[in-house]
């Protein structure tokens, strides 16, 4: 946990150093919901897009697994877009490279039911994939 928190750190150091170019119109967010099909549960997830020139992109989520059966799960992702195709301006296909972090916690129980502590534990993955942007309005 000190590691990300100083990764964290570290990123939001680096974010204030390119403040005065930072332009908002190429930023997008989005939320949603998600479905964890390893505890069968409900998330929700928030992201962010920035858009770095016409064919890169960085983006930055956070999904959140609701409780259940003891188990809870936070997800990090660290990501770059890739727009490999790009039809008109409201239509692009983009490739997916990414670092995420899986944090995950859960109680631990006795055979009587009486909760003896918790553990947690993180894993690190690797996000490949592809994805579509279609502007709406």
């Amino acid at each position: 946990m000190k590691r990300l928190t100083l990764v964290l750190l570290i990123a939001f150091v680096s974010l204030g150093s390119y403040a005065q170019t930072f332009d908002v119109s190429k930023l997008r967010a989005g939320a949603g919901f998600v479905y964890a099909s390893d505890i069968n549960n409900l998330g929700i997830t928030f992201n962010g897009v920035y858009n770095l020139n016409d064919i890169w992109e960085g983006s930055l989520g956070i999904t959140h697994i609701f409780p259940n059966n003891n188990f809870q799960y936070t997800i990090l992702d660290f990501d770059a877009h890739y727009i490999f195709y790009k039809a008109n301006e409201e239509l692009n296909f983009y490739g997916i490279g990414g670092i995420g972090f899986t944090f995950g916690k859960w109680d631990n129980y006795y055979s009587n039911g009486t909760r003896y502590g918790t553990t947690s534990n993180t894993e690190v993955g690797l996000n490949i994939g592809a994805g579509m942007n279609y502007k709406l309005t």
